[in-house]
């Protein structure tokens, strides 16, 4: 496969704002003149009920994405909220699925709150005309996205890095690295290279962020990791 290069700018992150970072990188790609503190304050970053900062919905940031102009497709391997079987449903079919499935979503970390905010945030997505892929990812569909445009990935965090879990504090704190009490997390980068079977990407992390090359193997991996918070997935757009 040839190689693939494309100029997405790197924008560092804060606190828990991966999400934003490579939304706004991704926006600038395309000539959308977008600060990072506009997208901030566009698309916040989620406080629960209890003051603890829980990131940013996937849907809520795709759906912005669509109201910046660009169409937009969530290609997800997940298998909590949404069911392989709904591979063929119209979106109105998706929504109403999602509506039935939302009481019966459990998850070690998240609570009723955060589960509710992330299905709506896919409920918006498909309200709003996004579309939803359920084929295999792997490396040549990677591939496939990228020689059309940059895209965004969700990933394990914790994979990527080889990092210790995390504890989750207040709004603003840093998450604490702890391999016994904390929880595996998931973090968003945009992918905007291709060369001899690694995938470049821009990752906004404040620790260990940068523009990065990485096995398109263990990308692949942590892009099905990220089913520990229910975003195994990928978002590409076009104008």
């Amino acid at each position: 496969m040839k190689p693939i290069k494309y100029s997405v700018p790197l924008i560092k992150q804060g606190v828990q704002e991966c999400v934003q970072a490579s939304a706004t990188a991704l926006l600038n790609y395309f000539g959308v003149a977008k600060t990072f503190d506009q997208v901030k304050a566009e698309v916040p970053v989620y406080i629960d009920s209890q003051g603890k900062i829980r990131g940013t919905s996937i849907g809520h940031m795709a759906t912005y994405l669509i109201k910046q102009g660009f169409s937009a497709t969530i290609h997800t391997v997940d298998i909590q909220i949404f069911d392989r079987s709904w591979n063929e449903l119209s979106n109105h079919e998706l929504v109403d699925r999602l509506h039935k499935r939302q009481p019966y979503l459990k998850h070690p970390e998240y609570d009723a709150e955060i589960l509710a905010a992330m299905v709506d945030g896919y409920i918006q997505f498909l309200t709003a005309g996004g579309q939803l892929s359920m084929s295999l990812i792997d490396e040549a569909y990677l591939y496939q996205l990228l020689a059309k445009s940059p895209f965004l990935a969700v990933i394990s965090f914790n994979f990527l890095n080889q990092t210790a879990k995390y504890v989750l504090g207040k709004a603003n704190d840093k998450p604490i690295p702890d391999s016994i009490k904390g929880a595996p997390g998931t973090h968003m980068v945009a992918v905007m290279g291709y060369q001899d079977h690694q995938f470049q990407i821009m990752d906004p992390d404040y620790e260990f962020g940068g523009l990065r090359w990485v096995d398109s193997n263990l990308l692949v991996g942590c892009i099905y990791l990220a089913e520990t918070d229910y975003d195994s997935m990928v978002i590409s757009v076009q104008k």
